[in-house]
């Protein structure tokens, strides 16, 4: 399955999203941190990572962390790299608030293509962290 023609819900690139970060910081996504992040109820992510592991993104399994399949770990990290540009141009070019910012970002990730976010980076300020 190709992740461009995929297209998910801004709950289920949250999630995505989530699992992301949760892989890259703990090297597994559980449920229950899940949960906790996204302050959301096990039942509801047990439900949206059935939906994911239906559409090939994730491998799940009943007590058993969350993975994200190949095709899963492009899509999140595409998600993750458009919420770090977006979060960036808000703070450096349109001067919001850090945590501003990172509420902007966050919805309009699932607003921009791709190709869109791509080109407002090409507007940030050169800096040594991206």
């Amino acid at each position: 399955m190709n992740q461009e023609s995929i297209r998910l819900s801004r709950s289920a690139e949250d999630y995505l999203e989530c699992i992301g970060h949760l892989c890259r910081e703990q090297g597994a996504a559980r449920v229950q941190d899940i949960a906790l992040r996204l302050r959301v109820k096990k039942p509801s992510v047990t439900a949206a990572v059935r939906r994911l592991a239906d559409q090939g993104l994730v491998k799940y399994q009943q007590y058993a962390p969350v993975e994200l399949t190949p095709c899963g770990e492009e899509y999140a990290e595409r998600v993750i790299q458009a919420h770090s540009i977006l979060r960036r141009f808000m703070r450096e070019v349109a001067g919001l608030s850090r945590a501003r910012a990172n509420e902007t970002a966050c919805l309009m990730e699932h607003l921009l293509t791709y190709e869109e976010i791509r080109s407002l980076s090409k507007r940030l300020p050169r800096s040594s962290d991206s």
